[in-house]
Protein backbone atom coordinates (compact mmCIF):
# COMPACT_ATOMS: atom_id res chain seq x y z
CA UNK A 1 0.00 0.00 0.00
CA UNK A 2 1.42 3.43 -1.04
CA UNK A 3 1.55 5.86 1.85
CA UNK A 4 2.87 9.74 2.55
CA UNK A 5 3.24 10.93 5.63
CA UNK A 6 3.22 14.85 6.22
CA UNK A 7 2.68 17.02 8.46
CA UNK A 8 -1.29 17.58 10.03
CA UNK A 9 -3.21 20.68 9.37
CA UNK A 10 -5.60 21.57 10.96
CA UNK A 11 -8.12 20.57 8.63
CA UNK A 12 -6.90 16.97 9.25
CA UNK A 13 -8.35 17.52 12.91
CA UNK A 14 -11.98 16.03 12.83
CA UNK A 15 -10.53 12.66 11.16
CA UNK A 16 -7.26 12.31 13.79
CA UNK A 17 -9.90 12.71 16.74
CA UNK A 18 -12.63 10.50 15.45
CA UNK A 19 -9.75 7.97 14.88
CA UNK A 20 -7.99 8.62 18.43
CA UNK A 21 -11.55 8.15 20.18
CA UNK A 22 -12.58 5.07 18.22
CA UNK A 23 -8.91 3.74 19.80
CA UNK A 24 -9.86 4.85 23.13
CA UNK A 25 -7.06 7.44 22.78
CA UNK A 26 -7.31 10.92 24.93
CA UNK A 27 -8.86 14.04 23.25
CA UNK A 28 -9.79 16.24 25.88
CA UNK A 29 -6.59 18.21 25.57
CA UNK A 30 -6.13 18.55 22.15
CA UNK A 31 -8.02 20.71 19.28
CA UNK A 32 -7.47 21.82 15.86
CA UNK A 33 -4.51 23.93 16.95
CA UNK A 34 -2.58 21.13 18.28
CA UNK A 35 -1.93 19.05 14.44
CA UNK A 36 1.10 21.38 13.96
CA UNK A 37 2.67 18.71 16.48
CA UNK A 38 0.93 15.62 14.53
CA UNK A 39 1.85 13.62 11.46
CA UNK A 40 -0.70 11.77 9.40
CA UNK A 41 -0.23 8.95 7.04
CA UNK A 42 -2.83 8.41 4.42
CA UNK A 43 -2.97 6.26 1.40
CA UNK A 44 -2.67 8.02 -2.23
CA UNK A 45 -6.00 7.81 -2.80
CA UNK A 46 -6.13 9.89 0.47
CA UNK A 47 -7.76 7.38 3.42
CA UNK A 48 -6.62 8.33 6.61
CA UNK A 49 -4.50 5.65 7.34
CA UNK A 50 -2.43 6.89 10.24
CA UNK A 51 -1.25 9.68 12.62
CA UNK A 52 1.10 10.25 15.71
CA UNK A 53 1.43 13.44 17.49
CA UNK A 54 3.79 15.20 20.18
CA UNK A 55 3.90 17.78 22.57
CA UNK A 56 7.36 19.46 23.18
CA UNK A 57 8.72 20.82 26.34
CA UNK A 58 11.83 22.30 25.88
CA UNK A 59 14.84 19.53 25.07
CA UNK A 60 11.71 16.67 26.24
CA UNK A 61 8.82 15.70 24.08
CA UNK A 62 5.86 13.34 25.47
CA UNK A 63 4.96 11.62 22.51
CA UNK A 64 1.16 10.64 22.38
CA UNK A 65 -1.34 9.20 20.45
CA UNK A 66 0.09 7.21 17.99
CA UNK A 67 -3.27 5.19 16.11
CA UNK A 68 -3.28 3.08 12.99
CA UNK A 69 -6.25 2.41 10.80
CA UNK A 70 -7.17 -1.58 11.13
CA UNK A 71 -7.41 -1.74 7.45
CA UNK A 72 -3.89 -0.57 7.75
CA UNK A 73 -2.26 -2.36 10.82
CA UNK A 74 0.08 -5.22 9.85
CA UNK A 75 2.75 -2.79 7.33
CA UNK A 76 4.92 -1.00 9.80
CA UNK A 77 3.16 2.08 9.36
CA UNK A 78 3.23 2.93 13.26
CA UNK A 79 7.19 2.12 12.64
CA UNK A 80 7.16 4.74 10.19
CA UNK A 81 5.06 7.46 11.62
CA UNK A 82 7.19 7.37 15.06
CA UNK A 83 10.53 7.18 13.34
CA UNK A 84 8.84 10.43 11.40
CA UNK A 85 8.24 11.66 14.88
CA UNK A 86 11.68 11.22 15.91
CA UNK A 87 13.33 12.98 12.66
CA UNK A 88 10.94 15.58 13.61
CA UNK A 89 11.88 15.58 17.24
CA UNK A 90 15.90 15.86 16.61
CA UNK A 91 15.17 18.96 13.94
CA UNK A 92 13.43 20.33 17.04
CA UNK A 93 16.24 19.85 19.39
CA UNK A 94 14.57 17.31 21.93
CA UNK A 95 16.86 14.52 23.13
CA UNK A 96 14.26 12.40 25.65
CA UNK A 97 11.12 11.32 23.45
CA UNK A 98 8.89 9.82 26.71
CA UNK A 99 5.50 8.53 26.53
CA UNK A 100 2.29 6.63 28.38
CA UNK A 101 0.85 3.48 27.25
CA UNK A 102 -1.09 0.99 28.55
CA UNK A 103 -0.76 -1.98 26.35
CA UNK A 104 1.93 -1.13 23.39
CA UNK A 105 4.66 -1.36 25.62
CA UNK A 106 6.40 -4.13 23.83
CA UNK A 107 5.54 -2.54 20.23
CA UNK A 108 7.92 0.91 21.81
CA UNK A 109 10.40 -1.09 23.15
CA UNK A 110 10.69 -2.56 19.73
CA UNK A 111 11.54 0.48 18.48
CA UNK A 112 13.71 1.18 21.29
CA UNK A 113 12.05 2.70 24.31
CA UNK A 114 12.88 1.48 27.82
CA UNK A 115 10.82 1.60 30.90
CA UNK A 116 12.24 4.55 33.33
CA UNK A 117 10.74 5.24 36.81
CA UNK A 118 7.95 7.93 36.93
CA UNK A 119 10.58 9.61 39.23
CA UNK A 120 12.73 10.80 36.19
CA UNK A 121 10.19 12.72 34.77
CA UNK A 122 11.32 16.28 33.82
CA UNK A 123 8.53 18.47 35.68
CA UNK A 124 7.26 19.97 32.84
CA UNK A 125 6.37 16.50 31.40
CA UNK A 126 4.73 15.77 34.35
CA UNK A 127 2.58 18.59 34.28
CA UNK A 128 0.89 17.79 30.34
CA UNK A 129 -2.60 16.94 31.68
CA UNK A 130 -2.01 13.36 29.51
CA UNK A 131 0.81 12.84 31.86
CA UNK A 132 -1.16 14.01 35.23
CA UNK A 133 -4.86 13.62 34.17
CA UNK A 134 -6.26 11.57 30.83
CA UNK A 135 -3.42 8.51 31.78
CA UNK A 136 -4.00 6.30 34.16
CA UNK A 137 -1.14 5.78 37.23
CA UNK A 138 -0.99 2.12 36.11
CA UNK A 139 0.22 3.07 32.14
CA UNK A 140 3.74 1.95 31.44
CA UNK A 141 6.25 5.32 31.60
CA UNK A 142 8.80 4.46 28.97
CA UNK A 143 11.40 7.01 27.54
CA UNK A 144 14.00 6.94 24.55
CA UNK A 145 17.10 9.15 24.00
CA UNK A 146 17.38 10.78 20.54
CA UNK A 147 20.75 11.54 19.17
CA UNK A 148 21.37 15.45 19.42
CA UNK A 149 20.86 17.82 16.20
CA UNK A 150 24.53 18.56 16.82
CA UNK A 151 25.56 15.12 16.69
CA UNK A 152 24.43 14.44 13.06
Amino acid sequence: MATEIQQAVSNDWQSIRSHLEAAGLPVEDLDASSMNRFFIARSTERRFLGAVGMEQFGSDGLLRSLVVADHARGLSLGRELVARLEQYAVGAGITALWLLTIDADNFFRCLGFGSTDRDAVPDAVRAAREFSELCPASAFLMRKILPSKRGR
